[in-house]
């Protein structure tokens, strides 16, 4: 045949011959050689007898001869070719190394039976007539090993057991949702939407994972027209279909429906062919299946999925048990939320808020990594339990459902593909739960503030967290504090209460003149802080002052840093400007309203930071807002950074505690002119009495010891116990 070329085309291959041996050792030998192979294939294959026109055999002329046309050469060596599988092979992943628990297989065959009763509805309805009780039966012998599961639905005929069993990865689900969304056009009926949300398989293989726990299956179908058959298979990678009798014995198919009967592998009985452990598999996946679910007659879905209702159909007792169930709590929610969306997901929730921290008590358990306190369905069949990545962390108190059609799902419906959709959806979620806890600290704010003394940690967490940037704006309303204002006696309540409020209350009961929000920090609660001298100006101004009770809230008023246009400042590093209003004040409320003259006072302040405390301030000066006490610390380091520094001194080498250590004395003090214990130290300073001079000294330093115990800056006060007992004891010899 290549000679018959040669003649026809007058070529002369020796030449290509020799160009292939002289570039053997150039890069480009594999390019020549397969190039020359391309080219003599494609010769003898358009070539055929009776094909005498060069064009027809994909040839142009050349300087060189004759070549393949670009065109043509590519259409000749493009080819369409099917996919082949090995079905035994195919069978055997889909059996045996798709599904990550064996126990699916209960979820798989339970979401294909309740598909078969849809389906079964539909057609009824759409004939106008009664399809009767529809029901899934489910039977389990451990003597006998079988796995029996009976639906009352739409049966298949001989075809159809071909088509839908004999064909992995064919979903009869799936076509008759694409059938029914078509004739949808024509005819949009509520039947014909319901029934198409509510099928539940879509990739054609669920039916096999029976294989995984069975030497065998046998499946016996009816269509209702007294035709039934008998479909089986070893999962060996071929099956049988054959007549069978209609009844309800064994090797029988029921009038209509379908029977599927599980010859349960001997190591596999005691998780399918055992009561107990089914049922257990049952509630777990098939709780809410919309159909009746008996297992050995005995129901297993009693309970309703609540989240396809509206809130007022649902009453709080069922709701209750509905949580517990769901959420494995013991509690009573404090708050329940039904929530649903149809854009840009479409969304059907139920989501709760638990009266007591469910991390903490008898029955409190700590989620792993990105797990939530929510189970996520799909069509109501359970796709992840504690659904990971859904909510941020500092949401996994919330407790539910999440029932989205949208997800997508990977072939074995137990992980999701798409971790960027789930990002939206746990968007949605935590924004709407969110905005949900605001309208009730409105509508019923004493029982908010019940929930947020034991849940606020959590929301403190969010505003902290990594990702404050997305919700802080959400969450700061949510924050509850007490403040300095007197206590207010309410209807009911047997004595006066100091209410929580809110930053937005906060800012309305602003007086005017007052541009920043202003908070103490008291982890001693509140009768730290009426005493705190920090308090003393504000009061005097008539400021309301935030009370700050817990270690954390420091962290969280520097991560909100503003609200509503003010500032939040700590009254330990607020500066204020003398008013002459303040000074008249002062005058007015001290008895003895004569204070040190300027002079002796900065002799004083002098004597403070060079003599009683050397090395200790970076400075003492008179203070102007000081009213009963008479020092107090400024500058210094706040009480949530001076534990933070202490956690790190633990961790650090001898060095770096030793610089971590010299961060606490870079504060300074001021002395209140006015304060008896401050002119007693001059006095005794002015009086030439050594003795008189060394207690003075003692004084000084106690006062300073005392500043910072209030402000928090004293990490180990048993230093002063020793100077304490000297002072002590000289009060009582005289």
């Amino acid at each position: 045949m290549i000679t018959v070329v040669r003649r026809r085309l007058g070529l002369a291959l020796e030449p290509l011959s020799r160009a292939v041996l002289v570039s053997r050792n150039a890069s480009r030998t594999f390019v020549a050689r397969s190039s020359a192979a391309v080219a003599d294939s494609a010769l003898l294959r358009r070539l055929a007898p009776g094909s005498s026109s060069y064009l027809r055999a994909g040839l142009v002329r050349s300087p060189r001869g004759f070549a393949a046309s670009p065109a043509s050469g590519q259409a000749a060596a493009e080819e369409t070719h099917a996919f082949q599988a090995e079905t035994r092979r195919l069978l055997d992943i889909v059996t045996n190394s798709l599904y990550t628990d064996k126990e699916v297989f209960v979820r798989e065959l339970v979401s294909n039976a309740s598909d078969a009763l849809e389906k079964c509805r539909h057609d009824f309805l759409a004939k106008g007539e009664d399809p009767g009780e529809l029901a899934v039966a489910i039977k389990v012998d451990s003597d006998k090993g079988t796995f029996v599961i009976e639906d009352n639905g739409l049966g298949m005929s001989k075809d159809d057991l071909a088509s839908n069993l004999g064909t992995i990865a064919r979903s009869g689900s799936k076509a008759f949702v694409d059938e029914i969304a078509g004739d949808a056009k024509d005819d949009q009926t509520a039947a014909t939407s319901t029934a198409a949300s509510n099928i539940i398989g879509k990739f054609g293989v669920g039916f096999y994972s029976a294989f995984m726990v069975s030497d065998k299956v046998d499946v016996y179908s009816c269509a209702g027209d007294g035709l039934a058959h008998r479909w089986s298979s070893a999962g060996d990678g071929s099956y049988t279909i054959a007549p069978c009798e209609v009844g309800d014995g064994d090797g029988q198919a029921p009038a209509r429906g379908t029977r599927i009967v599980l010859h349960v592998k001997e190591q596999d009985k005691t998780l399918a062919a055992a009561e107990w452990a089914v049922e257990s598999v049952l509630k777990k996946y098939s709780a809410f299946v919309g159909f009746p679910v008996t297992l050995n007659g005995k129901r297993t879905n009693s309970i309703d999925a609540l989240w396809t209702k509206s809130a007022g159909e649902v009453s709080d007792e069922d709701a209750a048990a509905f949580y517990r169930f769901v959420g494995g709590a013991i509690d009573t929610p404090a708050f329940r939320l039904h929530f649903s969306a149809d854009a840009p997901l479409t969304i059907r929730s139920l989501l709760f808020a638990p009266s007591d921290n469910p991390e903490r008590g008898f029955a409190g358990r700590q989620l792993e990594g990105d797990q939530s306190g929510l189970s996520l369905y799909s069509r109501r069949v359970l796709i992840q339990q504690n659904a990971r990545g859904l909510l941020p962390q500092f949401m996994r108190w919330v407790r539910g459902v999440v029932d989205c059609e949208d997800v997508p799902l990977n072939i074995s419906r137990e992980s999701l593909q798409d971790s960027d959709l789930i990002r939206r959806l746990g968007d949605i979620i935590t924004k709407r739960m969110l905005k949900f806890l605001g309208e009730r600290a409105k509508k019923e704010p004493e029982k908010y503030v019940k929930w947020y003394g034991k849940m606020g940690v959590f929301l403190k967490e969010g505003i902290c967290g990594d990702q404050s940037y997305m919700y802080k704006d959400a969450l700061t309303p949510l924050l509850r504090f007490e403040t300095s204002a007197e206590a207010v006696k309410s209807d009911g309540d047997d004595k006066p209460r100091h209410a929580q409020i809110s930053l937005d209350q906060y800012v309305e009961r602003m007086p005017e003149g007052q541009k920043d929000i202003y908070y103490l920090v008291a982890p001693g609660g509140r009768k730290q802080a009426e005493i705190s001298p920090y308090l003393e100006h504000l009061k005097r101004k008539g400021h309301e002052v935030l009370y700050l009770y817990a270690h954390v809230d420091e962290f969280v008023m520097q991560h909100i840093r503003s609200h509503k246009g003010k500032k939040l400042v700590s009254v330990e590093m607020a500066e204020f400007d003398e008013d002459p209003k303040d000074a008249k004040k002062d005058d007015a409320t001290t008895d003895d309203g004569e204070s040190l003259g300027g002079e002796a006072m900065e002799k004083l302040c002098q004597w403070f930071a060079e003599e009683a405390l050397p090395g200790r301030v970076t400075g003492v000066k008179a203070s102007s807002r000081l009213v009963g006490s008479p020092a107090l610390l400024t500058g210094h380091e706040p009480e949530a950074m001076r534990r933070y520094r202490m956690m790190l001194s633990m961790m650090s080498d001898d060095a770096t505690a030793k610089k971590l250590d010299e961060l606490q004395m870079s504060a300074g003090l001021e002395l209140n002119p006015k304060h008896a214990i401050v002119k007693g130290i001059q006095a005794a300073l002015e009086s030439g009495d050594e003795e008189r001079k060394a207690v003075a000294k003692m004084v000084a330093e106690q006062v300073f010891d005392n500043a910072r115990i209030a402000a928090g800056a004293l990490d180990d006060p048993r230093e002063i116990i020793g100077r304490l007992n000297t002072l002590l004891e000289k009060v009582v010899v005289k």
